[in-house]
């Protein structure tokens, strides 16, 4: 007889036991319970009026303002950032083109004082060549004469220091300097270079007529044995050399052309003199809307 197992002698209808309700438990008459094959009922969800999560969400225009002022805020931050850096850097500029210029100035005050002292020394022995040119004693003063008429073709030549101005005019710069004052004097203190080459150029025309007519009073060779190579100084020669010609209407002319020279170097001296009053006047000017000390 085949042996029946554990599980199969529990499996029999005898061995079965009811399940038992517990008594707290109970069941309305009017509503069954719900068998658990049965879906619940889908509960209803309402979207709140405003999320901004739900897609058929409308935005009022208190939301646009809101959003255009937040955009609105940090272009103009930005742009405020951007400006004071620009700012900034422009005052730096500005501040050193003011302390270049000024270099600039000291040195010109310079330059301009030992041209001025060239032209008043020329001035001297120009007006002792033209005066010797027309003397009755002309030939007497053969060495003083070749010394004199050799020199009076040598003259100084102011030279500005404008670097910072150039740079300033060739890079827009000047608009930087924002102290009005400052920009004017600085403006008209280089306006007066304009005369300035104006007069050195009829210098230049006046001293090419100069050298023409000095090669038919001067011997040529005693002319070149006057300079000294070491340091191209100009002595006077041994002696007392004869010219080349006592004619005087030849000599007249060649004492008008040193008149006409000495002249416009003694103008030169002149406006150089007001400059160099323009760039003192200027660098006081500067230092007190700069505040520098």
């Amino acid at each position: 007889m085949p042996e029946i197992t554990k599980d199969e002698e529990q499996d029999k209808p005898e061995n079965i036991k009811p399940v038992q309700t517990p008594e707290h438990i109970t069941f309305s008459k009017e509503s069954p319970p719900t068998p658990l094959t049965q879906a619940p009922e889908t509960m209803e969800v309402h979207h709140h009026a405003h999320d901004p999560a739900d897609p058929h969400h409308k935005k009022n225009w208190k939301s646009y303002f809101w959003e255009f002022l937040m955009l609105f805020l940090a272009v103009f931050c930005g742009f405020l950032a951007e400006y004071q850096l620009e700012h900034k850097i422009e005052n730096d500029r500005e501040k050193e083109f003011i302390s270049n210029l000024l270099e600039d100035l000291a040195e010109d005050t310079i330059a301009i004082t030992n041209t001025i002292a060239i032209y008043k020394e020329s001035e001297i022995r120009n007006d002792t060549l033209l005066r010797l040119l027309c003397s009755p004693e002309v030939k007497n003063h053969g060495a003083t004469l070749y010394q004199l008429g050799r020199m009076a073709s040598r003259s100084g030549r102011l030279a500005i220091h404008d670097a910072t101005i150039q740079q300033l005019k060739n890079s827009g710069g000047l608009r930087l300097i924002r102290k009005e004052k400052a920009s004017k004097a600085i403006i008209e203190y280089y306006n007066r270079l304009v005369f300035i080459d104006y007069l050195q150029k009829i210098e230049d025309d006046e001293i090419m007529e100069y050298r023409k007519l000095a090669t038919e009073v001067f011997h040529p060779v005693i002319f070149n044995d006057i300079i000294v190579e070491k340091d191209n100084s100009i002595i006077a020669p041994e002696g007392n050399p004869a010219l080349l010609t006592y004619d005087p209407k030849v000599l007249y002319k060649l004492a008008g052309l040193v008149s006409y020279v000495r002249n416009t170097r003694l103008g030169l001296a002149n406006a150089e003199t007001e400059m160099k009053t323009a760039a003192l006047d200027l660098i006081v000017l500067i230092k007190k809307e700069y505040h520098i000390e």
